[in-house]
Parts: structure tokens; sequence; C-alpha cells
């Protein structure tokens, strides 16, 4: 089964200043925690407040934002068919052309991500963007663009109805340049 990534975004300025928030679509699937870039907007009508998630073309990437659309778990259907309220925070990402929430960090914000959105579980100083890529990789040293600082390995609670179970490895970082 594939997991997808799940954050806590709860030191982030994006929570009282509007203008680092942003909606976006993308052409690609995109859990929360991954990074993109808003640099159009969309062309599509009635889309026109809504950027255009890219994926980062460089290690030293800057002006990134990060996902964190409000977790709606669904399964899809062999048909194609969307069901809403199954599954837990684990099983949520924003669907290719779907309207998705993202997030422009700032210098010093506290985000908690599980793996999924790493290179590895092998923890290193830095996280930093994956060039052509919407997810990070752990790195010894910084980048010329945005990165972000290891804290500490925790864990994020995702009930999924079992006792005993429902937390997942994740990893506190700290923006430490944009």
């Amino acid at each position: 089964m594939t997991y997808h990534t799940v954050t806590e975004l709860s030191a982030v300025a994006a929570q009282n200043v509007s203008a680092y928030n942003a909606d976006f679509v993308s052409a690609s699937s995109l859990d929360n925690g991954n990074i993109c870039q808003l640099l159009t907007k969309s062309s599509t009508t009635g889309q026109g407040e809504v950027w255009v998630a890219t994926a980062p073309t460089t290690a030293s990437a800057t002006g990134v934002f990060m996902v964190d659309s409000p977790v709606l778990p669904f399964l899809v259907t062999g048909a194609g068919d969307i069901i809403n309220g199954l599954g837990t925070a684990r099983d949520f990402y924003t669907l290719t052309t779907k309207i998705g929430a993202a997030r422009r960090l700032q210098l010093g914000d506290i985000v908690t991500l599980s793996a999924e959105t790493l290179d590895s579980s092998t923890t290193q100083a830095y996280a930093i963007p994956v060039a052509g890529s919407f997810t990070m990789a752990w790195s010894a040293v910084t980048v010329n663009g945005f990165y972000l600082t290891y804290l500490k390995t925790t864990y994020i609670s995702v009930p999924d109805g079992t006792i005993g179970t429902g937390r997942v490895v994740a990893y506190e970082f700290r923006v430490d340049h944009i």
C-alpha cells in the first residue's frame, strides 16, 4: 500500500498572513508536505485566481511553497470514481487537476513531515529540494535556496481505528533559508 505524507505545519507565518497562502492545480498528484513553485496562474476557465504548481528545477530553488491541503481521505475506485471519507490522513493527496492549497514558508517556521516526502529515512542535517521533483532529499550541506534544518525525530498521530496504532515517524524542521 502506498502511503502519502502527513504534515503538521504548527508554527508557520501563513497561519496569520493570507498573502502566504495560495490555491494551485498541478499536472501531478501532490502529497501534503510536497514542495512546489507557483510561477504562473492557471489558464483554465474559472480558475483565474489559481496558480499552476511546478517542481523546483534546481536544488537551490527559491520562492518555494509547501502543499498543505485540508485532509479529506478518499478512495478512488477501479472505475475512477472518488468515494470521500474512507481511509486516514496517510491515504490523502491532492489529485491531478484538482485545486489544492499551499503555504509559502517563512524563516523560522516549524514544520513536521512524515518520511514519505523525503528520499530516505537516514537523517542528515538538512532537507533540500530535489531538482525536477516535488520532494526533498536529506543533505549534509545547505544550498543557496530553500532548505529546512532538521531538529528532531518525532511522531504524528494518525488514528486508524485500531488500538495501539496510529503513530507515524516524522521529522521536525525549521525553515532556515527561503
